[in-house]
Parts: structure tokens; C-alpha cells; sequence
């Protein structure tokens, strides 16, 4: 079994990449019912709080990175975004088509492979997909790349709240109830001890604000929610 952690690897992150896949192939079943029981449903006003911050997007090129089934594809749709939803699990794509979340232009790729020409979007977001990165530092001059001058990139990630109270009941969760009842539901239980790994091991906040603005990123604004559960990371790559 691969390391279930998170480990950034910018040299050769290609069997990690391959386990994590299969992984997301073999869960798409259960999918989005587990991510509503397991967080509540308060993910939704994660999303929109992360669409919101950009203000009016309709008409304008977006590119959802790690679209999973589309939550979040569906939320830019709905603004008007000109949108383009990427993800490498053929599955979840499929299953997010089914269900009329991915409404607009589809790509199956590798989000640091990103196929499209340079200066393309005027926005870029992900969601819940980048700890699922390993080669993150490629990944981030991948989006600098495709994003217009001006153009605004947003993280929205599962983070390791502050608070000593909210953190002990937080690791509680981590460790014991998500991979129980991710497992029970979906009977994958290295995928759900594998999300539950990544999220305790994830790289902090501050780590990350520090690679975008090394790979080029300026006026990276962190927005924690939910007490630190959930961190949205906005920054713009430079006129």
C-alpha cells in the first residue's frame, strides 16, 4: 500500500498519481453524499463564499481545476462563467455529466498538464483537489501560465483549524469518524483513510501562500472558515 500521507514531489510523482486515480474512480458511487454527511453540507457555503469573492464573472473564461462530479463547475455555471471544469478521473466526469452539474466544456487531464494556450483564463479555481497534487510547485506555474494577466487564482482546502479546542475535536474526526463512516457507506476504506491522511498531513496555509507568490502569484489574500476547517487562498498573478 503507497503512503497515505501528503508528500510533495516535483520529481516523479507519477504512482502516487496513479493510486490516487484509481482511488477517485472507485469511490465515485458515494461520492457526493459522503462529502454533504461528512461536512454537514456547510461545504456548499464554502463554494459560494470562493465564487463570490470574484464578483461578476459572467462571460468571463474560468478554469475549475480537480472538478470532481462538478459542485463547484455548477456554482460557476450559474454566474455566467464562460467555463472550462478539468479533472484526470474519467468517472468523475462522467457521474458529473449524469447529473447535470458539469454543464459546460469538459476536459480529462492532469492539472499540472494543463492543455490549453498561455494567458487563457481570467480565473482558475480548485477545490478540495489540491491536496491530491503531489508535484503542487508544477502545478502552480501550470495555472500561472494559463491565466490571463490580472487573473485571480482561488484554493479551497480542508485545513487544520487554530483553536486548541476546535483542533482536539477536529483531529477526533479526522482520525476516527471520517474513514468509519466513509468507509461503511462507500466499503473503500483506503480511500477514506487516505483522505483522512492527507488532510492531517496537508501543507499549512502559510506554506502555501508561500509557493504561489514563489511561483510568480501576487496579493495572496487568506480567508479562513468555519473556525480554520476550511481555508479559501485567493491571489492574482500580476499585470
Amino acid at each position: 500500500m503507497p503512503d497515505l500521507s501528503y508528500r510533495v514531489d516535483n520529481i516523479d510523482p507519477s504512482d502516487k498519481k496513479r493510486f490516487i486515480q484509481r482511488m477517485f474512480n472507485a469511490i465515485v458511487p458515494t461520492y457526493d453524499l459522503l462529502n454533504r454527511v461528512l461536512s454537514l453540507g456547510i461545504d456548499r457555503s464554502w463554494r459560494s463564499f470562493l465564487v463570490k469573492q470574484w464578483g461578476d464573472i459572467k462571460g468571463k473564461p474560468v478554469l475549475d481545476l480537480c472538478c470532481g462530479t462538478g459542485d463547484l463547475s455548477l456554482n460557476l455555471y450559474r454566474a455566467g462563467a464562460d467555463l472550462v471544469s478539468l479533472d484526470f478521473s474519467l468517472l468523475m466526469l462522467v457521474r458529473g455529466r449524469e447529473k447535470a452539474w458539469l454543464r459546460s466544456f469538459i476536459v480529462c487531464a492532469d492539472a499540472v498538464q494543463l492543455p490549453f494556450k498561455d494567458a487563457s483564463f481570467f480565473a482558475a479555481s480548485i477545490a478540495f483537489g489540491i491536496r491530491n497534487i503531489p508535484d503542487i510547485d508544477l502545478f502552480m506555474k501550470a495555472v500561472f501560465r494559463v491565466l490571463a494577466p490580472g487573473g485571480v487564482f482561488s484554493i479551497l482546502e480542508l485545513t487544520r483549524p487554530r483553536n486548541p479546542l476546535v483542533r482536539v475535536a477536529y483531529t477526533v474526526y479526522l482520525r476516527a469518524l471520517l474513514p468509519l463512516v466513509g468507509g461503511l457507506v462507500s466499503r473503500k476504506w483506503t480511500a477514506y483513510r487516505y483522505l483522512s491522511q492527507t488532510i492531517a498531513t496537508f501543507l499549512d496555509p502559510k506554506d502555501l501562500e508561500q509557493r504561489l507568490r514563489a511561483s510568480g502569484f501576487e496579493d495572496v489574500a487568506v480567508y479562513p472558515l468555519t473556525s480554520g476547517i476550511a481555508t479559501v487562498i485567493e491571489c492574482r498573478k500580476g499585470e
